[in-house]
């Protein structure tokens, strides 16, 4: 299942959680009355209220008349309710229980619980996480000896997994990004690169397996670099690279470091869906 229609579900789950919250502080319990209708000759309506007897399949009724209609209408009012209420609860049983079973029986895991040796055996695309993000891994690992040698990284700065970046903020994001257990790629090769972009990393949403590529802005105070920062995300744009899709970015100046608070927002929101 997509993650848009995913997303969809869930949203739909959340107002069915709000409806059934709305309905528990207004519904009255069921005390076995209920609301009547006749027509008396096709032309008068006629409001009874209804009780059962005990057991028996037999019911007291009341005749309401125009001056109590309100009692009609809270009947009618309490009844619907309940109807309302239990309808509720069933697509909402039913939706989570559909969402719990695609959130942990995926089609990848056909392919992993399979023994090594009949794996082997077996073509299929449906890789399991860790070998998906192994290939992925590859995939975006820094082959340009070119940029590299071009532009050297001359800092101090080393994440956890001991690799060298270019400034504190970077190595920051990339120990959260680990901590997170979110995959990443340190200044990725990529098909961007053959437009003049080199991105600060690549990363992945394991759940959905999408690529996104982060650029972390960091001397936004300085006006030459606030303006080359423009045009490279203008860049993005111009090749499909919009923020939220398929596209990162934090800033920072000399002033206001790296928001730690807005990086875990990206890595929630983006990242571990």
């Amino acid at each position: 299942m997509s993650k848009a229609i995913i997303d969809v579900l869930n949203k739909e789950r959340n107002q069915l959680i709000m409806e059934k919250e709305r309905l528990e502080k207004v519904i009255v319990p069921d005390d076995g009355s209920y609301l009547e209708i006749k027509k008396n000759k096709g032309k008068y309506v006629q409001y009874y209220k209804c009780s059962k007897k005990g057991n028996s399949m037999a019911s007291a009724k009341t005749f309401i008349r125009k001056s109590d209609l309100d009692i009609a209408k809270q009947l009618a009012q309490s009844e619907f309710d309940r109807k309302l209420y239990a309808d509720i609860n069933t697509r909402f049983n039913r939706l989570d229980s559909l969402l719990s079973y695609y959130s942990n029986n995926r089609i990848s895991d056909l392919y992993s619980k399979l023994s090594p040796e009949r794996r082997a055996l077996i073509e299929s695309t449906y890789l399991d996480d860790e070998n998906y993000i192994k290939q992925w891994q590859e995939l975006y690992a820094n082959k340009d000896d070119e940029y590299i040698s071009k532009y050297p990284i001359e800092t101090q700065y080393y994440t956890e997994k001991g690799e060298h970046v270019r400034s504190k903020s970077e190595m920051i994001i990339a120990d959260k990004l680990s901590k997170a257990g979110v995959p990443y790629v340190y200044e990725p090769a990529c098909d961007l690169n053959k437009k003049g972009l080199h991105p600060d990393f690549a990363v992945l949403n394991i759940t959905t397996r999408e690529t996104y590529f982060y650029e972390h802005f960091g001397m936004m105070d300085k006006p030459e670099y606030a303006t080359a920062a423009i045009r490279k995300i203008a860049k993005y744009r111009e090749l499909g690279y919009e923020y939220g899709q398929k596209l990162l970015f934090t800033f920072e100046t000399g002033g206001d470091g790296l928001s730690i608070k807005d990086l875990k927002i990206i890595i929630e929101k983006y990242l571990r869906n």
